[in-house]
């Protein structure tokens, strides 16, 4: 099978949204002139990824005369995140004692930037909670999108040279991919041994 400049094989399948149609005409309008697409990939973030923290979490700032609302608001968001914190983040060390960590190196890291735009979704009215994507590759970058059905809506990229090694670790009970990020950091996603091997062409 041929490989194209950036390592995706030219007959790679890609995987098709409900209904079947491609994603390459919905994410064609968000391309550079010129830039061909190589392959898109599905990706899922592991569940040992926790939320985004609020300090890090992306959003417009509140109009000054709802900035005692938002005040308000915030302090009870930051109530209602500690107790879920408090419940599911016990079992997910749990999981990390047999599984290790999803993210490592912080969210200001490449890997924690790179899960921000996955969690912050477009199409989902900007909350934090997202954990899908698609990752289209290109002769010189990886642009990630959120996909629906007839719609996608860029959720960040990832330039050349950035991403240095992918890591397949699957498992009967998981299908984990490590990412390897230039600065040393890691996020894990989860991704078929397919499309783990058309990525990892990409890693430098």
């Amino acid at each position: 099978m041929m490989q194209s400049q950036y390592g995706a094989p030219q007959g790679f399948t890609e995987p098709r949204p409900l209904g079947g149609d491609s994603y390459r005409p919905l994410v064609a309008p968000y391309l550079h002139p010129n830039e061909q697409i190589h392959a898109v990939l599905e990706l899922k973030l592991s569940d040992l990824i926790r939320r985004v923290p609020r300090k890090h979490q992306r959003g417009k700032p509140a109009p000054a005369a709802l900035l005692g609302l938002m005040v308000l608001l915030d302090l009870i968001a930051v109530i209602v995140e500690a107790i879920y914190e408090s419940i599911f983040g016990f079992f997910r060390n749990l999981r990390r004692l047999f599984r290790g960590r999803g993210l490592q190196g912080g969210w200001t890291s490449q890997a924690g930037q790179f899960v921000i735009a996955v969690r912050h979704s477009p199409i989902g009215g900007g909350q934090p909670d997202n954990d899908g994507a698609l990752l289209v590759l290109t002769g010189s970058r990886t642009v990630i999108f959120e996909g629906a059905i007839g719609r996608v809506a860029v959720l960040g990229e990832l330039p050349y040279g950035q991403l240095r090694k992918v890591e397949l670790r699957h498992h009967s009970m998981s299908d984990r991919v490590d990412l390897h990020f230039a600065d040393g950091s890691l996020a894990a996603i989860e991704m078929d041994a397919q499309q783990a091997q058309v990525l990892a062409g990409t890693a430098r």
